[in-house]
Parts: C-alpha cells; sequence; structure tokens
C-alpha cells in the first residue's frame, strides 16, 4: 500500500534511500554521501513528504518558504519503478495544501522536461516573459 505523509524525523534507512534517490535523479553527484545531509534539508523547508510503498521510501517533495508569503516546489519525485500512478500528484497536493493551511498562496516551481503536465493539474502555469537561472559556481573573482 503506497503511503503519503510529512516526514520529520527520518530513520538511517529513511535517509540512506533518499539519498539513493537523489543520487538517481542525478541531482547530487555519488560523492555526498553524509546522511546528515538529509536531517539539514528536512529541517530547512517548510515540509517534506515522503511516499512509502510500505516501508521503502518510493518518492519525496519539498517546499521552500519563508513562511509568511512564498513559497517554491523543490524536489518533486516518485522512482521509476512507480511512476503513473498518481503518487507525485499525491506528494504535491499535500504539499499545496500544507501551505495553504499556513497562508502562503504565491507558489513557484521550475519543472524539469516532462513534468509541467503534473503541475498544470494545480493550476501551475508558465511565467510570461520569466528565465530561471540557476548559478552552479561561484563565479571568478
Amino acid at each position: 500500500m503506497i503511503t503519503v505523509d510529512f516526514l520529520h524525523h527520518p530513520t538511517p534507512d529513511e535517509k540512506s534511500r533518499i539519498l539513493s534517490i537523489y543520487h538517481h535523479q542525478k541531482w547530487w553527484p555519488e560523492s555526498i554521501t553524509d546522511p546528515q545531509r538529509i536531517d539539514r534539508i528536512i529541517r530547512g523547508s517548510h515540509c517534506y513528504v515522503v511516499a512509502r510503498d510500505g516501508r521503502e521510501v518510493i518518492g519525496f517533495g519539498r517546499a521552500l518558504s519563508d513562511g509568511v508569503g512564498d513559497a517554491y516546489l523543490h524536489d518533486i519525485t516518485v522512482v521509476e519503478s512507480h511512476r503513473l500512478r498518481g503518487i507525485a500528484q499525491r506528494i504535491v497536493s499535500m504539499i499545496l495544501a500544507r501551505l495553504e493551511e499556513d497562508g502562503i498562496t504565491w507558489v513557484g516551481l521550475i519543472g524539469e522536461n516532462g513534468s509541467p503536465a503534473l503541475y498544470r493539474k494545480f493550476g501551475f502555469a508558465a511565467l510570461e516573459d520569466a528565465v530561471p537561472m540557476f548559478r552552479f559556481e561561484t563565479p571568478p573573482a
């Protein structure tokens, strides 16, 4: 049975599984192995949601926010073997409900290729005249 819940205090097994999913998604290099990083991410997030199949973490997502006005959806994913079952939709729905309960109504995100259809179900649309930007390395002095 698939369950979706907020995660506050991950077990060592959950941390290991979450790390492996970050690696598999190519969001983090394999050289990042410190499980305490997961604790810091959860503490630094407005909320962190995990999906489990039994006891195994199969997906997650989180919201980053100032807790007052704005929030961003981040790291929404489900492992390939469990995709197309509505699990990501349940994760996003739970996060958005929490943000709404907390009075946060402006929510943004940067979706990966192939993901806009999921977010459109929740009313997200592309921002005209907006360009997502990233800084991956410290610029030279």
